[in-house]
């Protein structure tokens, strides 16, 4: 079961990806609900796995969920340009996106998404700050004793380029989309 064909024009594969990056903001089961975030630290690339919390089709931007003193914090205000990576295994199908990321920290946008945050508040509520070694298990777990939004951000990552791949017994699909220059092609897998 594939994404694409064959005989899809670059318009039909581009609305097919973004219906399945909309689909991952809602569906919990969704394969590319899960992605990969790529930012750049000490000039190397660090690549970390994140929630996709919602999908705007209009203006192609991507929310995502992290508390403010991880370290992707201080790498995006270094450098906001970012990069996602996106696989569904079964439909052999990979995304690949360039954006640059604004980071929201207690403002309206933040608030909002921490308002509607059902579950999950308390992992951005540790005592200690993510990434922080420390001497036991118990001790990475320790939660404050205020629970609020204070370490709570929302990124907020605008999509500029867009690249699948679809692997095919037949030939591999491999398409290319300019979202700010609206241009597109198709590429030599």
């Amino acid at each position: 079961m594939s994404v694409i064909n064959s005989t899809d024009s670059l318009e039909e594969i581009k609305s097919n990806v973004i219906q399945l990056l909309n689909r991952a903001g809602n569906d919990r089961r969704s394969a590319f609900r899960f992605i990969i975030l790529n930012t750049v630290a000490n000039d190397y690339p660090n690549s970390r796995y994140v929630v996709l919390r919602k999908f705007e089709r209009e203006s192609a931007e991507l929310f995502i969920y992290t508390d403010f003193r991880s370290n992707k914090i201080q790498e995006i205000r270094n450098n906001p340009s970012v990069s996602v990576l996106a696989y569904d295994k079964q439909k052999k199908f990979q995304i690949k996106l360039g954006a640059r990321a604004v980071i929201h920290h207690q403002d309206e946008l933040a608030y909002q998404h921490w308002s509607a945050l059902d579950g999950g508040k308390e992992s951005y509520n540790t005592s200690a700050d993510p990434g922080k070694q420390v001497d036991t298990l118990q001790d990475a777990h320790q939660m404050k004793n205020a629970f609020d939004d204070r370490h709570f951000a929302v990124l907020v990552l605008k999509v500029s380029k867009m690249e699948c791949l679809q692997l095919n017994n037949e030939g591999h699909i491999r398409s290319f989309f300019d979202l700010d220059h609206n241009q597109s092609s198709f590429l030599v897998p």
